[in-house]
């Protein structure tokens, strides 16, 4: 069981990674959803 953790768990860092190489991001979206809100603020500072 605990290898087929591991197993899984390399396989899963490989595609990630293999992923990432060829420019495919999953944090995309996300990224230019928090550049586009912290540039239309303002005057307002966003403290998490």
């Amino acid at each position: 069981m605990i290898k087929t953790n591991w197993i899984a768990g390399l396989l899963a860092i490989a595609l990630f990674g293999n992923a990432q190489y060829q420019g495919w991001s999953l944090f995309d979206r996300e990224a230019a959803a928090s550049s586009t809100r912290a540039a239309g603020s303002g005057s307002r500072s966003y403290h998490k």
